[in-house]
C-alpha cells in the first residue's frame, strides 16, 4: 500500500514539477530566490498524499485529478485485485500503453497473481533503492567528516583544511563553515558571505530533507532533475 501510495504521490509531483519548470524559465530575469521558493510545491505534492486541488489548479484540469482533499490515486490499492486493472495518469495516449502491458488478474483460485507479483517486486525494489541511497549519503557524510576532522579553527565556526577543494557548510544542529587554504582574502570575504547566508536561510536542513524526499521518490528521474535544479537556484539565490 505504501508503495502504491509513493507512485501516486510521485506522478503528482511530476505534474506539478512541469508547471514548475516551465514556471523556473519565465522567472529567468527575475530574483533567484523566487525560482528556489517555487521548488517547496514539488516537495509538498513528494511527501503529502492528499489533494487539494480545485478546478481552478493546475491539477483540476487534469481528469485524473480529485478536487478537495481525498487522497489522489492514478493507480487504485487494489489495482492486484481487479479483473482488468488500469492507471489513469490523465494522458489518454499513455493509459492506453500502460494498460495494455498490465497483467489481468488472476482467477479467483488461482495460486498465483501475476499483478500481485509485479507489485511485490516493485516494493522490494523501492526498498532496496531507498537503502542503497541512504548508505550512499552516510557513508559520504562520515568520509567528509573523516577528511575535515584535522581542519584548523579560524574564528566562531570557520574552520581552513588543505584536504578540501571548494568552500562548504557541514553540520545540522551547529553547522560550520570549512575553507580551503588557497583562498585570497577578498575571495575569502565574499565566500564568507555566501557560506553564513546558507546558514542564515537553514539551507543545509533543506538540503537534507530534499534529499530524503528523492530518497523516496528515487525511482523518478525527473525528480533527480528537480533536485539539480533546486540545488543550483540555492546557490544562485544566495
Amino acid at each position: 500500500n505504501m508503495f502504491l501510495t509513493v507512485i501516486n504521490m510521485s506522478i503528482t509531483a511530476s505534474l506539478v514539477a512541469v508547471a514548475v519548470i516551465i514556471a523556473r524559465m519565465l522567472l529567468k530575469k527575475s530574483p533567484k530566490v523566487f525560482s528556489y521558493a517555487l521548488w517547496s510545491v514539488v516537495f509538498f505534492r513528494l511527501v503529502c498524499p492528499f489533494s487539494f486541488s480545485s478546478r481552478l489548479s493546475l491539477l483540476g484540469f487534469m481528469p485524473s485529478a480529485q478536487t478537495g482533499s481525498a487522497p489522489t490515486r492514478y493507480i487504485p490499492q487494489d489495482v492486484d485485485m481487479i479483473k482488468l486493472p488500469a492507471v489513469h495518469i490523465a494522458l489518454d495516449n499513455i493509459n492506453s500503453v500502460i494498460n495494455d502491458s498490465i497483467p489481468a488478474a488472476a482467477a479467483p483460485f488461482a495460486k498465483l497473481n501475476p499483478m500481485e507479483i509485479l507489485i511485490a517486486l516493485g516494493t522490494l525494489i523501492w526498498l532496496t533503492g531507498i537503502v542503497v541511497m541512504l548508505a550512499y549519503a552516510a557513508i559520504s557524510y562520515l568520509r567528509l567528516r573523516k577528511k575535515i576532522s584535522m581542519a584548523t579553527l579560524v574564528s566562531e565556526n570557520i574552520y581552513e583544511s588543505d584536504r578540501i577543494l571548494s568552500p562548504f557548510v557541514c553540520g545540522f544542529v551547529k553547522p560550520k563553515i570549512y575553507l580551503p587554504l588557497s583562498l585570497t582574502e577578498k575571495e575569502k570575504e565574499y565566500i564568507l558571505l555566501h557560506e553564513k547566508t546558507h546558514i542564515q536561510r537553514l539551507d543545509h536542513i533543506v538540503k537534507l530533507v530534499a534529499f530524503l524526499a528523492l530518497s523516496l521518490h528515487w525511482f523518478n528521474p525527473l525528480m533527480w532533475l528537480c533536485f539539480s535544479l533546486m540545488v543550483r537556484d540555492m546557490e544562485m539565490s544566495c
